[in-house]
């Protein structure tokens, strides 16, 4: 039996913090354990990956995207593109329309996800219920909410992960999947952080795109 191994096994299994993490990544090395290389890097994947942190996953037309790790489940990790990877509209034709049936929406869980991430990234990006809260300054029906492998904030998650208006400003403005006023338009964030809740219209094409997905760490 192998004490220290199964100190570094107990750290890793329970950790709390980055610091139980790196404990247990000095202590699988002094374990000398055979296996012991593997649960390094899965401790050091998990350090990387710290809610907070920035980490660079897949690319698009050339460029490597860099994420912020905004949220966690167990092994799943939210990760939120910090600057846009794109412009396009919402949807590709002036009309009603809602986050379930946008172009957006079948951009991103389509050609974006082929073009930006190897096979093994995308084994990594993980479904998951979004769910499609109503404008609720205009009482704007949503529509229903979507299983996403990819998507763009509402605004109460823009209000959770980034309740100063500082933090999402980016000197342009970009996309968020709420409804504006009305479904002819969908809600952005402006230029200086502030969220434009009445609405751009849906067919603008230079808004800008910051992705969502979830990943699991294996």
């Amino acid at each position: 039996m192998n004490k220290i191994y199964d100190q570094a096994m107990d750290r890793f299994t329970h950790y709390v913090n980055a610091d139980d993490l790196r404990e247990a990544v000095r202590l699988f090395r002094e374990s000398g354990e055979e296996n012991a290389e593997k649960y390094i890097h899965k401790c050091e994947t998990l350090i990387d990956y710290m809610v907070g942190n920035t980490v660079t996953f897949g690319s698009y037309e050339g460029k490597p995207i860099r994420w912020r790790v905004l949220d966690e489940r167990g092994r799943m990790r939210m990760l939120f593109a910090e600057e846009p990877v794109t412009r396009r509209p919402y949807h590709a034709t002036p009309t009603d329309t809602s986050w379930r049936e946008c172009s957006l929406r079948q951009w991103l869980n389509g050609p974006f996800l082929e073009e930006a991430f190897t096979p093994a990234e995308r084994a990594k990006i993980t479904a998951v219920r979004v769910e499609n809260p109503r404008n609720a300054m205009y009482y704007t029906n949503a529509g229903l909410n979507t299983m996403d492998k990819a998507y763009v904030l509402s605004v109460p998650e823009a209000e959770k992960y980034f309740p100063d208006e500082k933090d999402r400003a980016l000197g342009d403005w970009w996309w968020l999947r709420t409804p504006g006023s009305n479904l002819f338009s969908a809600v952005a964030v402006y230029d200086d952080g502030s969220l434009y809740k009445f609405g751009i219209h849906v067919h603008y094409e230079n808004g800008g795109v910051r992705p969502v997905v979830w990943v699991l760490l294996k």
